[in-house]
């Protein structure tokens, strides 16, 4: 049983069957405030969580747009004579420059079949 169950028990408990009785030298009043503070915590800590579920969404959403922005601004540079795809900002940005990439071109050559025989 966690502590907030047993606060809600003895609660629940004292209302029911002792109301007006005093324990502890305090009254049901008394004693819900003596108690409340682990409630009062629980209670704020899920509100921050919220709030932190909130930030992170907030936190996504200007990811994307400011990622965004950094797409326009390279194309820009891509555009920009002066510039353009083989500058060196291009490459400052984290971009392979034009002429720093390869043809892409690969030539396989043949191999030759191996025979099951021969080993």
């Amino acid at each position: 049983m966690t502590i907030v169950d047993r606060i809600e028990t003895f609660v629940a408990s004292w209302r029911e069957l002792a109301a007006d009785a005093t324990f502890a030298g305090m009254t049901l009043a008394e004693f819900e405030v003596a108690v409340s503070a682990p409630l009062v915590l629980r209670a704020e800590i899920v509100a921050l969580e919220k709030q932190l579920e909130g930030k992170k969404i907030g936190k996504s959403d200007a990811d994307l747009a400011a990622n965004g922005v950094l797409d326009l601004v390279v194309n820009s540079v891509r555009g920009t004579p002066g510039f353009g795809p083989d500058c060196a900002l291009y490459q400052a940005f984290g971009y392979v420059r034009k002429s720093d990439r390869k043809s892409g071109l690969t030539r396989r050559g043949v191999k030759p079949a191996v025979d099951a025989n021969a080993a």
